[in-house]
């Protein structure tokens, strides 16, 4: 690849998620480094830039608030809990899905928002939703064609919450 340094591989679409699959467990490696830029093609859907198992940049820049994501994570609004048990929630919970005790000290913020908006980014087979994905779903309800799960705001907020599961 002309240009590009040895360490910073450019990818996108779906050689970056085979790469980046295959490489969930050497993605910390030194030297290895995967980066795409979303393009939205929605105009209701801002851009963010994936870096490794990563976005680092808040989503429009928003700043999350931990008490509305925990309303979000443990309420019908995220669905989290059909598939999570959640710290502290005495509802009904799935075990399809890792429990969420300490995802904050295990994942970084940057991490989770990755994990959060498409996580079939770093796993095509996993059975999370993709909070803040519209192209490419099948059997949407016309209703909800081209709206995200999640908008930005909720994304943050979640993320916050999250952090604080140590």
């Amino acid at each position: 690849m002309q240009g590009v340094p040895a360490q910073c591989l450019k990818l996108s679409g779906s050689a970056l998620k085979s790469l980046a699959f295959l490489m969930s467990g050497v993605l910390g490696c030194a030297g290895f480094f995967v980066s795409e830029s979303v393009s939205a093609q929605n105009p209701k859907l801002i851009d963010y830039q994936i870096s490794a198992d990563s976005v680092f940049e808040p989503l429009g820049g928003r700043v999350g608030v931990a008490s509305r994501g925990a309303q979000i994570v443990q309420t019908r609004n995220g669905q989290c809990t059909l598939c999570h048990a959640i710290p502290g929630f005495n509802g009904q919970v799935g075990n399809l899905a890792p429990l969420l005790e300490g995802v904050g000290a295990r994942l970084s913020a940057a991490q989770l928002r990755l994990r959060i908006i498409n996580s079939s980014v770093l796993n095509p087979q996993t059975i999370m939703p993709s909070y803040y994905k519209v192209e490419g779903l099948v059997s949407v309800d016309p209703k909800w064609s081209g709206l995200p799960l999640m908008n930005e705001q909720q994304i943050e907020d979640v993320v916050a919450y999250l952090v604080t599961l140590k």
